[in-house]
């Protein structure tokens, strides 16, 4: 199905990303590099508002590293200092053997992405900068708020996407803007990509253009146009990871940034309820307990979710979502061999109430055997 069904919409967000492209284009060019080095560099687009996501992304990627992952580069979008004091250290100190390496956003580019407040540009931004450091032939785009569960899968992965010669491989074909499978573009979404085959393009063509694709009206997202224009069928590929190997609460990181914007506004809700165990993940160790009191002595629309002061309305938050966030946590848990957590089923239990779950409902889901035995076993404690 087309993005846009008639022309005038269509013209209309063509001129208004037209406009946008402009702005951004002088934001940064690319740098000289020395001669690449086999091997592959994740490139991170931190979310400083959101600082205690990261943990929980470095702590599942360093139980999944690889050999030929050789370092990380995170890019905060906002000036150095926007961090909690220490945080860039002991993120470091951390994870060591991850090599880790943080770059900031200037003066200039942080007001801008601030003024004009679109997600698109801040990631476009933040890998494009990482990719002016980077001294590997290959990068890994790992999104800030997935959670990587095997280091084999990202191995087999890298392996195939070398010994196919290819520019992109992602975990799926995008299906959504007015693209069709058939169309053969790779999400960004967890793909490896090879590093002169972006940079061989001005920075500004991989950030998002409205346009035509074989008489469709599309939205072209991050990189797709290179991709869908200047870039063989054969060059793109895809290899699939599963709910055992990789969880993404898809939209997490925007809906926060909404409710953000918009405090207690009726807005998708859906992914957003998964933060608090990203921040657990993370070390926050109370995150669990205070989003649970929330809930339990808030208005379901004004939410204090994450203790931070933005209110989260979960009026439009649905049983079926809960079902699968609460899948997803639990999954990162059993793969990582926790004990089970009273916590987290007191959380669960407290956003099915929000939501209005019939009782007969509630901890139903469509959750494994394994997952059903960690629920069981928390239950009982």
């Amino acid at each position: 199905m087309e993005k846009y069904k008639t022309y005038l919409p269509f013209l209309i967000a063509k001129i208004h990303k037209n406009i946008k492209r402009y702005k951004i284009s002088k934001l940064f060019s690319w740098e000289s590099l020395p001669p690449l080095e086999s091997g592959c560099t994740a490139i991170i687009g931190m979310c400083s508002r959101m600082p205690y996501v990261l943990g929980a992304n470095l702590y599942c990627l360093n139980k999944s590293q690889w050999e030929n992952l050789k370092e990380i580069i995170i890019t905060v979008d906002a000036e150095k200092g926007a961090l909690p004091d220490g945080f860039e250290e002991d993120i470091i100190q951390q994870f060591p053997q991850l090599k880790i390496t943080f770059f900031y956003y200037n003066r200039q580019q942080a007001e801008l992405t601030a003024k004009v407040n679109d997600p698109y540009i801040y990631s476009w931004l933040s890998w494009g900068t990482c990719m002016n450091h980077v001294r590997t032939k290959t990068v890994l785009i790992q999104d800030y708020d997935a959670l990587v569960l095997s280091g084999k899968a990202l191995e087999k992965r890298y392996h195939a996407f070398i010994e196919s010669g290819a520019k992109i491989q992602g975990i799926t074909w995008c299906k959504i803007s007015g693209f069709e499978a058939k169309d053969h573009l790779a999400t960004t979404f967890e793909a490896f990509l090879d590093v002169n085959w972006i940079r061989s393009f001005p920075p500004v063509m991989g950030y998002n253009r409205v346009g035509l694709l074989k008489g469709r009206k599309v939205d072209y997202d991050t990189y797709l146009d290179i991709q869908a224009n200047h870039t063989p069928e054969n060059q793109r590929t895809i290899r699939p990871m599963s709910e055992e190997e990789l969880v993404h609460p898809s939209q997490m990181i925007t809906q926060y940034m909404r409710f953000r914007k918009s405090p207690g506004k009726a807005l998708p809700c859906f992914s957003v309820i998964m933060t608090p165990f990203f921040y657990f993940l993370s070390g926050q160790e109370n995150a669990i307990t205070n989003a649970t009191q929330a809930l339990k002595q808030e208005n379901p629309e004004r939410v204090n979710l994450l203790s931070d002061g933005v209110l989260i309305n979960l009026s439009q938050l649905e049983t079926k979502a809960v079902d699968f966030m609460l899948k997803l946590m639990i999954q990162v848990l059993v793969t990582h061999k926790k004990s089970p957590y009273q916590a987290l089923i007191d959380y669960g239990t407290a956003l099915y109430k929000a939501c209005k779950t019939p009782e007969e409902q509630i901890w139903v889901g469509d959750f494994t055997d394994a997952q059903r035995e960690w629920i069981e076993a928390a239950k009982a404690l």
